[in-house]
């Protein structure tokens, strides 16, 4: 039998897990996130003595929204601080209506419909510390992701529009603005910034050198920070950019692509020409942008689609075929490795543009994670990952075909360093009640341990032998899906309710230092309404609207992980207990944390070498304790007060 997840008007439902696994406990919470305050989702790394093993019980814990009047208002892009913070970038328009979480917030727009970049941290709790805005007046300003330091200040690569009517501003204070035309800087279009963990402006460096209106056409691709180094990809048009270490000829007439390296104080490290001929290149979609340090490889995946058309594009002799791609290359001299491509049979003659890669992840052991879609016309068997110039090569083509009879739909791929693919997650099957479906779109990988979230539209449809279940005329709702990162198979499927009528879609997650999800996307309408959920309700105020949402196993501050609760081999007992409770743990124990059902504090201490801990004073009840050790070690475990 399959399991399902369903969902009424009135039910709400947390987790499903594959009846391959082990099946989760579950605990529900009567807590509403009102006020972000006094949330818990409880931590079940507790023993299930004789069965070997330990639970993890994920449920929504709170979300929140932004946006305004006008315009798809989304986020692009999180990352989470070493603080636990969480640091999202997005774009808002206008400046009628525009809140985040409620509170008005500030653009720089002057005018209804224009486009600002949005930048805000929120705690782990969900409290919004600090939020910022880049840009103009007009819709040409981007960017769409971020990176941190060590100390958690925040870096930005945009490309903003400056004019002769406005400004450009970078925070509130109008002396960190670009001046209108005719002042030179106006001309400039990209910009690394910089804001401290508190969101305070920290400085800006133009990329671009002595430009105007006939050269100033510039690109800013997707960056990340090494080492306290920044990394890169830019498009410049001719003449003497990145401080002057560059020149690209007059005879350039698109761009020359640079991989460019910058420190965190925002100066020049060195940069590489990048063979990618003139007149191919990125489009202006998000390109996706990692490095491995171990084998000095770079990748990049990326959409060639502009609107209307394929943006050509050859890296190192090799011509990009098909729309979306990934792409290999030695990070010393910009040679390219391997690249593959993803094939579906063409529609009616025509070649099929639907199939896209959106998020590009990998891993400590330098496996490699796509995610986005494809499309597939029905009674199709041969689509494919694969290499068009060695299209036969086993190694370099993996064949494969989802369960569902044909339609777009959300896929998830893992390949290995070489670019040999390992598996492939698709769509298992449609339920047999469910409408035509449309396009569903993934988006967002996260990986924790042994196992690697994606985000999806769905409705109604089968992942593995897990059923998503609604309404036949339900609209897709935002899900989270968890993958074992081995086998691809799934692991559970969390579901974010959505107003029936509505196509919500999920675009970014991650996973913060406590090893809990933190999912975002876009919606219209509202979402966990009146489904019974803990979670309040979020509604949008305008055309679409962002969404962040958490899913938790465990209270800011604690770890789910299971690796310090196995290497510990941490016994309590007895549970339930009266008054004390022992810890038995192969490491030292150092200090303790008592928490009540509603995330308070009640109890904390230090070990004075009995390993004990008195609840005496605790009322009949249930509560959580965190341990830490002198080894750095860190485990909660559920104990019952009688």
């Amino acid at each position: 039998m399959k399991n399902k997840l369903h969902k009424s008007n009135t039910t709400c439902h947390a987790e499903l897990v594959s009846a391959s696994h082990n099946t989760s406990i579950h605990v529900t919470s009567s807590l509403s996130r009102s006020h972000k305050i006094n949330k818990l989702l409880f931590l079940l790394l507790f023993p299930l003595w004789g069965l070997g093993g330990y639970a993890q019980n994920y449920q929504w814990d709170w979300a929140m929204s932004g946006g305004g009047i006008q315009g798809v208002d989304q986020i692009y892009d999180v990352k989470i601080g070493t603080d636990n913070n969480y640091y999202f970038i997005a774009s808002m328009h206008g400046t009628i209506g525009i809140q985040l979480d409620g509170a008005t917030v500030t653009t720089h727009n002057s005018s209804l419909g224009g486009k600002d970049i949005f930048i805000f941290s929120t705690t782990c709790d969900g409290q919004v510390r600090w939020s910022q805005s880049i840009g103009g007046q007009g819709n040409s300003d981007r960017a769409f992701n971020l990176a941190l330091d060590g100390a958690n200040n925040v870096y930005v690569g945009v490309h903003v529009q400056g004019g002769n009517n406005y400004s450009v501003g970078f925070d509130s204070d109008p002396q960190h603005s670009i001046a209108p035309l005719p002042n030179p800087e106006a001309y400039k279009r990209i910009f690394l910034v910089k804001y401290n963990s508190n969101g305070q402006y920290q400085g800006r460096k133009a990329l671009q050198g002595n430009v105007d209106n006939t050269n100033n056409s510039a690109q800013l691709l997707d960056l990340f920070i090494e080492n306290n180094t920044i990394h890169f990809i830019t498009g410049l048009s001719k003449g003497t950019h990145l401080d002057n270490h560059v020149t690209v000829p007059n005879t350039i007439t698109a761009y020359q692509y640079f991989l460019v390296k910058y420190d965190t104080d925002l100066d020049y490290v060195s940069s590489l020409l990048l063979p990618i001929p003139d007149g191919t290149g990125f489009s202006n979609n998000p390109v996706n942008f990692v490095f491995n340090d171990s084998s000095n490889k770079y990748y990049i995946s990326s959409i060639r689609d502009d609107g209307s058309s394929l943006i050509p594009m050859t890296y190192d002799g090799k011509t990009i075929v098909n729309r979306s791609y990934l792409i290999a290359f030695n990070g010393t001299n910009g040679s390219l490795d391997w690249h593959r491509e993803i094939y579906s049979q063409p529609l009616n003659g025509q070649g099929v543009q639907t199939n896209r890669i959106f998020t590009l992840k990998i891993d400590a052991n330098s496996d490699i994670y796509i995610g986005g879609c494809l499309y597939k016309s029905q009674n199709e068997t041969n689509l494919k990952i694969y290499d068009p110039t060695d299209p036969t090569n086993p190694s370099k083509t993996y064949l494969f075909t989802p369960g569902a009879p044909y339609g777009t739909m959300p896929m998830i791929a893992k390949l290995n360093s070489s670019g040999t693919v390992q598996w492939v997650q698709t769509t298992a099957a449609y339920n047999a009640n469910a409408l035509v479906p449309g396009a569903r779109y993934g988006s967002g990988i996260a990986l924790r341990g042994n196992e690697v979230a994606f985000g999806v539209q769905g409705a109604n449809e089968f992942w593995d032998n897990i059923e998503i279940q609604n309404p036949v005329s339900h609209q897709p709702d935002p899900i989270l899906i968890r993958f074992n990162k081995q086998t691809g198979n799934v692991i559970a499927i969390h579901e974010i309710p959505g107003s029936p009528s509505e196509s919500q879609q999920s675009i970014a997650l991650a996973v913060d230092n406590d090893g809990n999800y933190i999912s975002t996307g876009i919606f219209t309408g509202g979402l966990f309404i009146n489904t019974g959920s803990n979670v309040q309700p979020v509604l949008s105020v305008g055309e679409t609207d962002f969404y962040v949402a958490k899913l938790a196993a465990s209270v800011c501050g604690t770890t789910v992980s299971t690796e310090d609760f196995s290497k510990l081999n941490l016994k309590v007992y007895p549970n339930p207990t009266t008054d004390i409770v022992n810890i038995e743990t192969q490491e030292t124990l150092q200090s303790y944390e008592v928490y009540n059902v509603l995330g308070q504090q009640i109890q904390k201490g230090t070990f004075n070498g009995n390993n004990q801990i008195n609840l005496h004073g605790a009322t009949t009840g249930t509560y959580f304790i965190k341990v830490s050790t002198q080894q750095g070690s860190n485990a909660t475990v559920k104990v019952v007060k009688k």
